[in-house]
């Protein structure tokens, strides 16, 4: 029998959140190599897994054929290891209001790697608290990710919010080979976005819509309304502006108790942050893996925890580079693994 070595990882290192936990099983499938995480989400309030994380492994496990041990709630330890990556039809559903787009970075880089097609169905949160909205996933992440040759379609079927969930997002994947992506930066020429809701007065997204207008005054702005049935009610914002160099987005969600002008408003001051950048700064961490796989250069305006820890995770287990150099912003220039 031959003898694999199992990559040991810290799950309390950086910022010691679940992001760890699905960067590593992603590049395990990747790499078809064993992965042994201790410690997961050591440095969250609630450690241990959580149902979108176990819906995750589970996904990752299907698609992977992975032999896992440890995939329970609260387990702070797993062992996964993966023999081969298949693409095909599947279902993942967190059963909550789990975030629909946090499973679709854990289980995209190796689809994309698949000898053939998938078509994914999920269902779960699809704008929901400390995750990409759904909108965002589509046109921003998705927008950057087109342009190293990733061919994927995203439709959201129905939206999800907290806490009843329900949403459901059909995901398309055929097998890619990317190429480096560059991601420089300049200021944008036009702005557009939309805002979803469900159960809520019309004047709820109006109010949302007219406060970032407000705030965009100065650049061409279109914004759109969507709304439809959902479990729960529910209502946010996503800004994207996209040009030869750069892709950025901001959103915001409403809260119960939260004006809408607020809601608007910060998602349109969020945006501004980035622009004159290459991508914003979630953007920059979502990138990472895929920057290791076929090299690039983006310049963002800050350099999260999220990232940080990131880089150092997909550095140690493929033993690609990152180098970062501060100028105006941060630009990350990414060597092939």
């Amino acid at each position: 029998m031959r003898f694999i070595p199992v990559i040991e990882i810290d799950g309390s290192m950086g910022e010691g959140g679940g992001q760890i936990l699905r960067n590593a099983l992603s590049l395990s499938l990747i790499l078809n190599e064993p992965v042994r995480i201790t410690k997961i989400r050591a440095k969250r309030p609630k450690p241990g897994l959580k149902p979108q994380h176990l819906t995750s492994v589970r996904a990752l496990s299907d698609i992977g054929n992975a032999e896992v041990k440890g995939a329970k709630m609260g387990s702070i330890d797993l062992e996964f290891t993966p023999s081969g990556i298949n693409g095909g039809e599947y279902v993942f559903d967190t059963g909550t209001a789990g975030s629909i787009t946090l499973m679709i970075q854990a289980i995209l880089p190796p689809l994309l790697m698949a000898p053939s097609p998938s078509e994914v169905l999920l269902k779960g949160g699809t704008d929901v608290k400390w995750s990409p909205p759904a909108d965002y996933a589509k046109n921003v992440f998705l927008s950057a990710l087109s342009r190293m040759g990733a061919r994927v379609e995203m439709e959201v079927l129905k939206r999800g919010y907290y806490p009843k969930g329900g949403g459901e997002v059909l995901l398309k994947v055929w097998p890619s080979k990317l190429r480096s992506l560059e991601l420089v930066g300049s200021w944008p020429s036009e702005v557009d976005g939309i805002v979803h809701c469900s159960g809520l007065p019309e004047h709820v997204p109006s109010r949302i819509r007219k406060a970032s207008l407000k705030e965009l005054i100065d650049i061409e702005t279109k914004i759109s309304i969507s709304c439809s049935e959902s479990l729960s009610p529910g209502t946010g914002i996503v800004l994207r502006s996209s040009g030869d160099d750069h892709v950025i987005g901001a959103d915001a969600l409403g809260e119960r108790g939260l004006p809408s002008e607020k809601v608007g408003e910060s998602a349109a001051l969020r945006l501004k942050k980035s622009f004159g950048y290459g991508v914003d700064e979630h953007l920059a961490d979502q990138l990472l893996i895929y920057l290791s796989m076929a090299g690039g250069r983006i310049e963002a305006p800050v350099i999260s925890s999220h990232t940080e820890t990131g880089m150092e995770l997909i550095s140690m287990m493929t033993g690609g580079e990152f180098e970062v150099h501060e100028e105006d912003g941060f630009v990350i220039e990414a060597k092939k693994a």
